[in-house]
């Protein structure tokens, strides 16, 4: 982890300098890290492992498009886990029903759904789409907008968000 014992600052411009470096040279080169920011902005490949083994290789947009299992999910990112069950075609996630089309069997199925933070969407109003009921526990400022805490007696329990700060005035 050559980065590693250097403050924020300097990091992010050493992985700027890098990735600069390798577009004009065209040089192949491996870098360890567990600083998953550092790896997405400087890799054109990524090879993500747990316990030893790979557990998904490929670009950035293709981890985060297709991840290849829940360790990949959970580990690109925060995530919200519904647990519900799946029939039919519809996944059934406490009082929320969406549609499921890559379940299309008649028998019911426990499943987990894991939505990313920034793929909620908050209003004060219900809307005609998919919606749950939550009430703001949190509200906490981050560099990327608002982080909110949520729970839903609908799920039965908390869940978070992440929108921007204008979205959080309105």
């Amino acid at each position: 982890e050559p980065f590693g014992a250097l403050d924020a600052k300097v990091r992010q411009e050493l992985r700027q300098w890098l990735r600069r470096l390798h577009d004009e040279l065209h040089v192949t080169s491996v870098l360890v890290t567990h600083d998953q920011e550092e790896a997405f902005e400087v890799a054109d490949r990524i090879v993500i492992m747990n316990r030893g083994r790979i557990e998904q290789e490929g670009s950035l947009q293709e981890i985060v498009d297709r991840p290849a299992s829940p360790f990949i999910v959970d580990f690109i990112g925060k995530v919200n886990i519904f647990r519900g069950r799946v029939q039919s075609g519809k996944a059934h996630l406490g009082g929320l029903t969406l549609p499921f089309p890559e379940y299309p069997h008649a028998e019911e199925h426990a499943a987990k759904v894991y939505v990313r933070l920034h793929e909620i969407d908050v209003a004060r109003v219900r809307s005609a789409s998919a919606c749950l009921p939550a009430t703001i526990a949190r509200i906490n400022p981050t560099l990327l907008g608002v982080r909110l805490e949520l729970v839903s007696d609908e799920l039965g329990g908390a869940l978070s968000a992440q929108i921007p700060e204008e979205s959080c005035a309105a």
